[in-house]
């Protein structure tokens, strides 16, 4: 079991392998079962699964036999199916495409057979919600937040809005089963306050991506780019946040070692904030 003092620890799905060159999103294709063995003993307890950009037929997301396999895996390993992300979104338009809110439909009644307890949906590129196209969001997110309620999972958006607008949005959605994924990294380089940000959203905020970015808006090995974890671990603490942290971190040269690393890191920013 990962001894993580407390604390939960993900990691999103392929950051714990080494990838092709130029990859950092990478589903790992043959090699995908590895992790849930390298996880345990490096603090992580669960993989955050990914349906990736371009629909994956042999990712075990999408069949009854995938889907035992995954739970055999985090139960030899003393893991759980925690959360999953449809990066499909990101390179298909949510607004206007019945086919892009049905395979989030069928996705979440896929998460939910797994056990899954939170679908991350990245608002990026194609799908890109912002302060203009907010209006266009709202009916298709209470329907996905509809089905997800159906199946006992939550919907933690992650968009490039700030605090200000999140709150706008969330209250505009009303609904019980939305929430927002509070990514460090990706906050940063969108230029927000984070723990402004962090303590205005407050427990509306249901899960955490830690990464860290530089001026160039390159994910770098936590704590050598822009994010000031101590500040951020501060007005996590403030709001009293109890959710689990995932890891969508850089590689480094041997990825085992760096999220030995990015625990400890997590670790030491989380005890300094609980000292104060």
């Amino acid at each position: 079991m990962a001894l993580s003092g407390g604390l939960r620890f993900g990691m999103v799905q392929g950051r714990l392998i080494p990838a092709p060159p130029g990859q950092l999103q990478w589903f790992p294709q043959d090699d995908w079962e590895a992790e849930f063995f390298l996880a345990p003993a490096v603090g992580i307890d669960f993989i955050e699964l990914i349906a990736e950009r371009n629909h994956n037929p042999a990712n075990p997301l999408w069949s009854e036999s995938g889907h035992d396999r995954l739970r055999a895996l985090a139960a030899t390993n003393r893991l759980s199916l925690h959360a999953f992300c449809n990066d499909y979104i990101v390179d298909h338009p949510l607004i206007g495409s019945r086919e892009v809110l049905d395979q989030n439909f069928h996705l979440i009644d896929l998460g939910a057979k797994l056990g899954c307890e939170k679908l991350i949906l990245p608002l990026f590129e194609h799908s890109e919600l912002s302060a203009d196209t907010m209006t266009d969001y709202i009916a298709p997110l209470r329907a996905i937040a509809d089905r997800a309620q159906a199946g006992g999972v939550t919907v933690c958006l992650e968009t490039i809005l700030d605090g200000a607008q999140l709150v706008t949005l969330l209250d505009r959605l009303d609904h019980p089963s939305i929430a927002v994924v509070y990514d460090t990294g990706n906050r940063v380089a969108f230029g927000h306050d984070l723990p402004a940000d962090i303590r205005l959203l407050a427990d509306r905020i249901a899960h955490v991506h830690i990464k860290d970015k530089n001026a160039a808006n390159a994910n770098v090995l936590l704590g050598t780019g822009l994010v000031n974890f101590q500040a951020v671990f501060e007005a996590l603490a403030d709001i009293g946040y109890d959710g689990p942290y995932t890891f969508e971190t850089q590689r480094g040269r041997d990825p085992v070692r760096t999220a030995q690393y990015n625990v400890g890191l997590v670790h030491y920013f989380h005890a300094e904030a609980a000292a104060r």
